[in-house]
């Protein structure tokens, strides 16, 4: 494993490339893992370069922001963003870093971000994200080396609605990590983070009982509310052919249903990439 940041290389793969181009940051500095925690619902422990973290971001009444990777790497932390601009709590990071003689530094230049097919692929050097998708098949792998490297015409977009993947449309503050497949990195013990408050109540008085499924349809979806026998889904992201995500109600079940005469596939998203 490579552990210098500008020297994490890979080789060209066979099998599908989506060329991933979400911002990538670098924090550097001591105490970098104590400062993310700070604003993180799990904790970031101090693992040996090469080792994979997932961080999850709130704002202060609980709703998620970024659900970043973690690189542990030599040079620091390299965060992998799923937003699609430069978070604002960078600004806070910086601050915290900065105290200390450390600093947070824009890599999005330096290391590419690809999702590959695992089946297909062949061995790769650089730091690989495996088990990707909602049948685990794909992974993540970032490289500085860019040569020759050629994306495939999928989009990100239709990905991540495929499989299972956060977007735009997760994130900003508009859900619960509960509601959209990252409940099982919400760890209350985790000091006072922003939005621990929040989690915690629910926890203790209503815990949340809604959930991630991805829609396969014939044919797009009115945006707004399904109708099921069991209980209603929330549509909230557009029909990128014939996917889409929903919030579903707890009595809905997965499987095929009939809406208006079309077959309507509802599969739940046990943990969101």
């Amino acid at each position: 494993m490579q552990t210098n940041l500008a020297a994490v290389g890979s080789r060209l793969v066979d099998g599908m490339n989506i060329e991933d181009s979400r911002p990538t940051t670098l924090l550097e500095g001591d105490g970098i893992e104590d400062v993310l925690s700070s604003i993180s619902t799990v904790k970031i422990k101090p693992y040996p370069p090469g080792s994979i973290s997932r961080a999850v971001i709130c704002d202060p009444v609980g709703r998620t922001i970024d659900a970043p990777y973690v690189i542990h790497d030599e040079a620091g932390l390299i965060l992998l963003h799923l937003c699609r601009g430069k978070p604002d709590y960078l600004s806070a990071i910086a601050r915290n870093l900065s105290k200390k003689g450390g600093s947070v530094r824009d890599a999005s230049l330096v290391i590419a971000r690809f999702i590959q097919d695992e089946r297909g692929s062949g061995h790769s050097d650089g730091i690989l994200i495996r088990g990707i998708g909602i049948e685990s098949n794909f992974r993540i792998r970032i490289s500085s080396d860019e040569g020759g490297e050629e994306s495939t015409n999928l989009s990100l977009l239709h990905f991540a609605l495929a499989q299972g993947g956060l977007t735009e449309y997760h994130l900003g503050g508009r859900y619960l990590p509960h509601e959209i497949g990252l409940s099982d990195f919400v760890k209350l013990e985790n000091g006072c983070y922003p939005g621990q408050e929040i989690h915690a109540r629910l926890d203790s008085r209503n815990p949340v009982t809604k959930r991630l499924v991805r829609i396969r349809s014939e044919a797009a979806l009115d945006m707004g509310r399904l109708i099921t026998e069991d209980g209603k889904l929330k549509i909230f992201t557009p029909f990128v052919d014939s996917f889409a995500h929903a919030i579903a109600d707890e009595g809905v079940l997965d499987g095929v249903i009939n809406h208006k005469g079309m077959d309507v596939e509802i599969s739940t998203i046990h943990s969101a990439f």
